[in-house]
């Protein structure tokens, strides 16, 4: 379930470049403005502490956004100003966490990301798209992809791309491993959603899919044989975090390409990244 929530700043909106944190933050609040012990236990509950969230969010976008470089002369860290309407998405194969959140934004009518306030304009529910075994999705607008690996030998945090693999993960690999996590962890939370998706007897559920069901390809630049994407940088609470942007064939059951859209591809999707939105050829 996907919904795109319509945002209508009072006065212009100032934000750093890395608001992720604090727009997780805002959604937090919203959800705890509705429900509290589901939010509680969401965030930092044993059930869920460390694990995956099942929902993932969107940068805000806005045609009306200025871009403010850092100045270090005048002590200005610079970041981004909306001035008008403004939007984002949430998702989620979760009904209570939707459920909560939706609540949560009619209650408060505004959402607060730091300091900042943006009055809720509306919300709309999106229509899923029919899935397939065969699907190109990309990060939503502004939205990119995280995809890591944390080295045994020293805990070090790798990153992988597309063309670079990270201390010899494939980026291919560890989108396929991640989805395939995702399908367990919502076996574990909502196993009748799953069992409803695949078809499955609900005790076959868990281990329906493994990530050689999966198969993931990127389009080769114009120039050459090597997958054209673009690297990002971000600062989420205070250290660095890189991503990326492209397009992703994904080769999947239909349950995994649901679950994809759902609660994104990647790494850190209830941090802002990894929303996806089909490919229309």
């Amino acid at each position: 379930m996907q919904i795109a929530i319509r945002l209508s700043p009072q006065t212009p909106v100032s934000l750093p470049f890395s608001y992720f944190d604090r727009l997780a933050a805002a959604l937090y609040g919203t959800l705890a403005t509705a429900n509290p012990d589901f939010a509680d236990n969401l965030h930092d509950g044993g059930e869920h502490r460390s694990r995956i969230k099942l929902f993932a969010f969107s940068p805000l976008h806005s045609r009306q956004t200025e871009v403010h470089r850092p100045d270090p002369e005048k002590n200005l860290d610079g970041g981004l100003v909306f001035k008008g309407p403004t939007y984002f998405k949430l998702a989620s194969p979760w009904p209570e966490l939707m459920n909560s959140a939706g609540e949560g934004l009619l209650a408060n009518g505004f959402l607060r990301i730091g300091s900042q306030l943006l009055r809720i304009a509306g919300a709309n529910l999106l229509p899923p798209p029919d899935f397939t075994e065969t699907m190109t999705w990309r990060p939503t607008k502004t939205g990119s992809i995280v995809t890591s690996w944390s080295r045994r030998t020293d805990n070090t945090k790798l990153y992988a791309f597309p063309d670079q693999p990270a201390d010899g993960q494939a980026c291919e690999l560890l989108l396929r491993t991640n989805l395939v996590h995702k399908w367990q962890r919502l076996c574990e939370v909502r196993n009748d959603l799953a069992a409803t998706w695949s078809g499955l007897d609900p005790a076959a559920t868990r281990d329906a899919f493994n990530p050689d069901h999966i198969r993931i390809s990127f389009a080769d630049s114009a120039n050459g044989d090597d997958p054209d994407y673009r690297q990002r940088l971000h600062q989420i609470k205070e250290l660095p975090v890189r991503s990326w942007q492209a397009p992703v064939t994904l080769h999947a059951p239909p349950p995994l390409q649901r679950l994809a859209w759902a609660c994104g591809l990647g790494e850190m999707n209830s941090m802002g990244f990894g929303l996806l939105e089909e490919v229309r050829r």
